[in-house]
């Protein structure tokens, strides 16, 4: 069953204990992870992995703005098949011009990748979702400027807190989402966000928003897995209160369940 994990998920056990925090998530089932911070530990990862039996479908790496060789010689090393932009700053999305760099960007980003056998995706914040653009979301006007080999990752918690329900999102865009950050949450549009330059959400005084397990909060993740049956669904936090490991064991079970 394919279903991958966000490492970023596990930043801080990784920080302390590298080889050992992915090993102990291949030991809950997950044969497939989604790198970050890939380029500067590419050694690292490649044993990792290897030792671990994962795969790499899809991993995170800045391609916008930056130079992208030494980000597509490390992903060939390891067999990623598709580079996603994690984000583009809140600042990109306000105007018709921005976004129309950002997709040349990408365009540019996926000609390149090409040669080394490689495929470019966007991971979308919510600021691609609650920023309207000529009727539409950010998000999707910028697709519209896309070339055809360029894939989204759809955030599904973050198309969320952007104010859409997430299943019509990925009805009007289709095909062109391959992967899927499923994550959920409690109070997600909560008037009291704040965003930091991450494009994460801060807790706020009263704390009233928390994440959870997939199944567990308000977004529609059985619907969202439903609508993309194409699209590779990537298990993720950006925090969490408990065990990050039971977390993510239950996030995977939920996602079985539903795949069965």
């Amino acid at each position: 069953m394919n279903i991958s994990l966000q490492l970023y998920t596990l930043r801080h056990e990784i920080e302390k204990d590298f080889a050992g925090s992915i090993a102990r998530a291949a030991k809950i089932g997950f044969s497939q992870v989604e790198p970050w911070n890939f380029v500067a530990r590419a050694a690292e990862y490649a044993k990792v992995l290897s030792d671990n039996g994962m795969t790499v479908p899809s991993a995170h790496a800045h391609l916008v703005g930056v130079a992208r060789k030494e980000t597509f010689e490390a992903a060939s090393k390891l067999g990623i098949k598709t580079i996603i932009e994690p984000m583009v700053d809140q600042s990109g999305w306000l105007s018709v011009e921005e976004i129309a760099h950002t997709a040349e960007e990408m365009n540019r980003a996926a000609d390149e990748a090409f040669e080394y056998g490689l495929h470019v995706g966007y991971h979308n914040h919510a600021w691609e979702i609650a920023n309207k653009v000529e009727g539409q979301s950010a998000l999707e006007y910028f697709e519209g400027l896309l070339e055809e080999k360029v894939m989204l990752e759809v955030d599904a918690y973050w198309a969320h807190a952007g104010g859409l329900h997430v299943p019509d999102l990925l009805a009007r865009l289709g095909n062109r989402v391959q992967y899927l950050h499923i994550k959920d949450g409690k109070n997600v549009r909560s008037s009291e966000n704040t965003f930091n330059e991450r494009g994460e959400l801060e807790a706020s005084q009263t704390d009233t928003r928390e994440q959870v397990p997939a199944g567990k909060g308000e977004v529609p993740i059985a619907q969202v897995l439903a609508m993309a049956p194409h699209a590779l669904p990537i298990v993720e936090f950006d925090e969490y209160r408990g065990d990050i490991f039971e977390g993510i064991e239950t996030s995977l079970n939920y996602l079985k369940g539903l795949l069965q």
